[in-house]
């Protein structure tokens, strides 16, 4: 079956469900080839043409189930658990709204490796996103060991706005960079976020590079082929996607492989300037929706159909977006004219300033010479006594500023004298205070050595004392031995 074609109604593809065994959710795995795909809900899918309704309320009512369920058996009570884990995980991420008007809870970081660099601090999206990126990278290394991806922007930590991009809000988008080859034909072992030329050239700063034809289609397959995510987009400037179809062609690829990437790929509004990365997009996961929200196209491995309503809002949303935008455009065309015609308006009024201001200095003109001839000889004295007194006043001006300098000067050397003698005052305060300290340092020195010769002078007295007490009572005890030794002699005689 080809990828444009629907299956019959009789041999459609269902998923099942099953209690994922790292966290809240369901495992959907398709039951004809054993293959699982983690979800953030538990839902029953058919591929396409199914009616799904009843399954799907019934692998939802399964997925709000407690963890623990129990039974009443026959003869006693016969517990029926599903064991989940001990400790709590983490919330299965959330992709809310369109990728251009979303938000993100619950995100999951992208983190380096081996294989993967994250090269931003937006590096946050959804559990599938972030896991296409890490397995598309470990296909490219198992295909040419030691290559390394370079990531750019994802979203932000709760999505939203992420500037100067328009999409990359709700954790469904990544920037990706290329995969290129050093001058000598090796390949480098890091990708670049680099300028592709239509020759396929790179160049960062001195080095030059080549995009790395055989590493990029392996990473595009990688997105395209990937059984837990389903990527809708790899947006890339059309020369580099005419450069990857082409190599696949004559590489002998797989045609369902060709046609998978030649729909991802199509060219589209802001192709051209993705000549330097790939943006990838990947469609809502299964347990994100209804919340999470996608827009044509909808390629043939996009699991599900959308209702009725939800294609209707989309597209209503659409017209909205595009009516917006029709506005704004007027209006910034509206605005653009009016500043346009502001500007023709200010300059017709500063011509005609300028030649109403040069008819006015003419007519000015003419009239001082008319009055010039007509002042008599007392007009013309009048006005040179009135020239002379205004330079009269300029000199007493000039007069009074010097002055006022030569006072300000003095004023200036005063201070100076001021601040000089203080400093020498300050200067010997301090040098007599050095000679007061060292005057009581010497004092104190003293007072120590007079405090240790007096200590000195007690200890001699108290051995002194010592000794005669010992002195004393050995002279006791010679005594008392003496009179013992005689009063035994005493008794001893007859």
């Amino acid at each position: 079956m080809g990828y444009g074609e629907e299956p019959a109604d009789d041999n459609c593809d269902h998923f099942i469900c099953a209690w994922h065994p790292i966290g809240p959710g369901a495992l959907c795995g398709e039951s004809s080839v054993g293959l699982g795909r983690p979800c953030s809900m538990a839902l029953v899918m058919p591929r396409r043409g199914c009616d799904f309704g009843p399954l799907l309320v019934l692998c939802m009512a399964w997925s709000v189930l407690p963890m623990h369920v129990q039974a009443q058996g026959e003869g006693g009570e016969e517990a029926l658990a599903l064991e989940g884990p001990d400790d709590e995980e983490p919330l299965d991420s959330l992709s809310l709204g369109y990728a251009d008007g979303g938000r993100l809870e619950h995100p999951f970081a992208l983190h380096d490796s081996e294989v993967l660099h994250a090269a931003r601090s937006n590096r946050y999206g959804t559990r599938e996103l972030v896991g296409l990126l890490e397995r598309a990278a470990s296909a490219v290394d198992r295909a040419a060991p030691g290559s390394r991806l370079v990531v750019g922007n994802l979203s932000a930590e709760q999505g939203g706005h992420l500037f100067p991009h328009e999409s990359h809000q709700s954790g469904r988008d990544a920037d990706v960079g290329f995969y290129a080859l050093a001058e000598d034909g090796t390949p480098r072992p890091q990708a670049i976020m680099q300028r592709v030329a239509p020759d396929g050239g790179m160049r960062r700063g001195e080095q030059s590079f080549r995009f790395d034809d055989a590493r990029n289609w392996e990473l595009v397959v990688a997105f395209v082929d990937d059984p837990m995510a389903e990527t809708q987009y790899v947006i890339v400037a059309p020369h580099i996607r005419e450069r990857l179809l082409a190599y696949a062609r004559d590489s002998g690829a797989d045609a369902d492989q060709i046609r998978r990437v030649e729909l991802v790929t199509v060219p589209m509004r802001g192709s051209e300037s993705h000549d330097d990365h790939f943006h990838v997009r990947i469609y809502c996961s299964v347990g994100d929706r209804p919340q999470c929200l996608d827009r044509p196209p909808l390629h043939p491995w996009y699991y599900g159909t959308p209702s009725p309503d939800a294609v209707a809002a989309a597209r209503a949303a659409d017209v909205l977006r595009a009516a917006a935008l029709r506005r704004r455009q007027q209006e910034a065309r509206q605005a653009e004219l009016a500043l346009q015609q502001g500007r023709v308006n200010e300059a017709r009024r500063e011509a005609d300033r300028a030649r109403v201001l040069r008819a006015d200095g003419t007519r000015q003109l003419q009239a001082e010479r008319v009055r010039a001839m007509r002042l008599s000889q007392d007009e013309r004295r009048a006005l040179r006594e009135l020239q002379r007194q205004e330079k009269e006043i300029q000199r007493e001006a000039m007069a009074a500023e010097s002055g006022e300098r030569g006072r300000a000067a003095a004023l200036e050397g005063d201070s100076r004298r001021w601040f000089q003698s203080e400093r020498r005052r300050a200067e010997r305060l301090r040098a007599a205070l050095r000679r007061q300290q060292a005057d009581d340092r010497r004092r104190a020195t003293r007072q120590k050595a007079q405090a240790r010769r007096d200590t000195q002078r007690a200890e001699a007295q108290r051995r002194a004392e010592r000794r005669r007490a010992e002195a004393l009572m050995k002279k006791g005890e010679r005594i008392l031995r003496e009179s013992q030794k005689a009063a035994q002699r005493r008794m001893n005689s007859p």
